[in-house]
C-alpha cells in the first residue's frame, strides 16, 4: 500500500505497533489504521485507538480491506484530501446548479469512498460546466416531538468533491443554498467515524448530539460489497438440520465503529 500511496504522491511510514498495522503521512496529521477482514479486533478497542491518536491532535482512519481493494482511488482521494495535499478551489467562483438522481450517483461513485445513495434534492457547484463538489439531501420531514407542528428537519444524505480537489468553502455554500430554497429548522448529518472526527462540521456551525454504537456490517468475499444486517439478501440465513440458524460462509461479519450525530439548528 505504501507504494500506492508514494505514486500517488502521499509519503507514509510504518508506525511500529505489535498488533496494529499503522502508517503515518509523513508531515501531516493523519495516521491510517490498515485493518484486515479477517482480524480479531473488538469495535471499543478501535475507538479508543482512534481516541489515543485523536487526543495527540492525529486524524486516525479504519481502513478495512475490502475498502481499499474496492474503492481504491476514492480512497486515495480521500487520504490526499485529509492531509491537505490536494488542489484548492474557492468556492466564490463556482456556479449552484441542480442536478438529477443520475448525475448525482456518477459524481458520487467516482469521487465518494462509500458511493452514492438515493436523496430528494441534489446541488452541484461547477467551474465551466464541470461539476466539482455534490451535496445531497433528504426530504423535509416533520419533528413533532419536542417540536411544534410545524418543525422541519432534513439530513445531509451525501457531500463530495471531485478527487484532487478541495472546494473552500463548498460545503457550506451548498448548505445554505438548501436552506434559502426550503427553510427547514434544522440540518442533520452523521460523520463515519471510521473517516472522520466531524471537524468539518463543527467549522460549519453544526453541533454535536449524538454518538452512536458501532455497527455489525456483512461483506460479501466475492464481491465485497457491504451491508448491513436489515439489507442482508435473504440467502445468507440458512437453517441446518435441527433447524438453526447457520450464517452462509460467502460473508464475513465486521464492523464499524458507529457515527457521529450533528445537526445544524436555524
Amino acid at each position: 500500500m505504501a507504494a500506492v500511496l508514494k505514486a500517488q504522491g502521499i509519503e507514509v511510514v510504518e508506525i511500529p505497533q505489535e498488533k496494529y498495522k499503522l502508517l503515518s503521512v509523513t508531515g501531516k496529521n493523519v495516521v491510517i489504521h490498515l485493518v484486515s477482514l479477517i482480524s480479531s479486533y473488538q469495535p471499543d478497542e478501535l475507538v479508543a485507538l482512534q481516541d489515543r491518536y485523536l487526543a495527540k491532535g492525529n486524524n486516525l482512519i479504519h481502513l478495512w480491506e475490502d475498502v481499499w481493494i474496492s474503492r481504491r482511488e476514492q480512497v486515495i482521494g480521500r487520504i490526499r484530501s485529509l492531509a491537505g495535499l490536494n488542489r484548492r478551489i474557492h468556492a466564490r467562483k463556482t456556479k449552484i446548479m441542480i442536478i438529477s438522481q443520475l448525475q448525482a450517483d456518477e459524481f458520487l461513485y467516482a469521487n465518494h469512498v462509500q458511493g452514492t445513495a438515493r436523496s430528494k434534492y441534489r446541488f452541484a457547484l461547477s467551474i465551466d460546466q464541470t461539476i466539482v463538489s455534490v451535496a445531497c439531501f433528504s426530504n423535509l420531514r416533520k419533528m413533532s416531538r419536542n417540536h411544534s407542528a410545524e418543525y422541519r428537519s432534513a439530513e445531509v444524505i451525501r457531500f463530495a468533491s471531485m478527487n484532487g480537489y478541495t472546494v473552500t468553502g463548498g460545503f457550506t455554500k451548498l448548505l445554505k443554498n438548501f436552506i434559502l430554497e426550503y427553510k427547514p429548522n434544522d440540518v442533520m448529518s452523521y460523520a463515519d467515524r471510521d473517516w472522520s472526527s466531524g471537524k468539518v462540521y463543527e467549522q460549519a456551525g453544526f453541533k454535536l448530539v449524538s454518538v452512536s454504537s458501532p455497527a455489525t456490517i456483512y461483506v460479501d468475499r466475492n464481491s465485497l460489497v457491504r451491508y448491513f444486517p436489515h439489507r442482508l439478501p435473504v440467502s445468507l440465513v440458512a437453517t441446518d438440520e435441527k433447524g438453526s440458524a447457520q450464517m452462509d460462509h460467502t460473508y464475513i461479519k465486521i464492523f464499524n465503529t458507529g457515527n457521529l450525530k450533528y445537526i445544524y439548528y436555524l
